[in-house]
């Protein structure tokens, strides 16, 4: 049995192109955070939630498009091990401004598939 927040069964419970919409969202959201370098507690709440999203996300795609979303989740966990290191450093944090805009496009993209 999975320990599903009630947030997450509430995203959960959204249609696919709506929770692809949703992350797309809290990617950039982890962006802009990391641009400003301001708000380290945030950011990092954002980034679990990615992680989560990107799970109950997954299991719904077809599997080309659910290895797209298992590689940034592997990218999101890899800043999460290292979070301190990888928040206290501009070049990582433009990093993850500029991977999390990349992403955002593709699921753009990915979300139009499956509208």
């Amino acid at each position: 049995m999975n320990n599903w927040t009630a947030e997450e069964i509430a995203f959960r419970c959204d249609r696919l192109p709506v929770r692809i919409d949703r992350l797309t969202t809290n990617l950039l959201r982890l962006g802009s955070l990391s641009s400003s370098g301001t708000d380290e507690d945030s950011a990092l709440a954002v980034l679990r939630e990615n992680k989560a999203f990107i799970e109950l996300t997954a299991i719904d795609l077809d599997i080309d498009s659910a290895f797209e979303l298992a590689q940034i989740q592997r990218q999101l966990s890899r800043w999460h091990i290292r979070w301190a290191e990888t928040w206290a450093s501009t070049s990582n944090r433009n990093e993850i401004s500029t991977l999390t805009q990349t992403w955002a496009n593709r699921l753009r993209e990915m979300s139009g598939v499956f509208a």
